[in-house]
């Protein structure tokens, strides 16, 4: 089952890896914040934008940071040291679910808007699986 612990962990980081390079090299704020927003990115004066666009990369680094902070975790997982999982599943809570719940809230808000809910809940159910699985032997 370690194999599988592996895998899940690594596909959470990778995913985490891609939203994070997403948002750092964004140049405008996603679809779904137009869509809550009721209003195009060309529509806001040009102060906003850069606050958006830095609340944006900051967003995406803390991602990037969350990913490889389990990509490096991967390492004593594969040696079986039990405080890695521990860790990953404390870091993924701690990170992708405020994300979750801000994405659900804006869901909320405008209901067409497409917020990335899926891919939350995708890296946690992985991460989830990873952690269970790592105890099962």
């Amino acid at each position: 089952m370690q194999t599988l612990s592996l895998v899940a962990f690594g596909l959470a980081a990778l995913l985490a890896l891609a939203f994070g390079v997403r948002y750092v090299f964004t140049r405008e704020f996603m679809p779904y914040h137009a869509t809550v927003l009721g209003k195009p990115w060309a529509a806001l004066e040009p102060r906003l934008q850069s606050i958006i666009l830095g609340m944006l990369k900051v967003a995406g680094g803390g991602l990037l940071g969350y990913g490889v902070a389990l990509l490096w975790l991967l390492l004593p997982l594969q040696r079986g040291e039990a405080w890695a999982a521990w860790a990953a599943l404390t870091v993924s809570l701690v990170v992708v679910v405020p994300i979750l719940f801000t994405v659900v809230w804006l869901r909320r808000i405008e209901p067409a808007a497409k917020t990335p809910v899926a891919p939350c809940v995708a890296v946690l159910a992985l991460v989830l699986a990873g952690t269970a699985s790592f105890f099962v032997r």
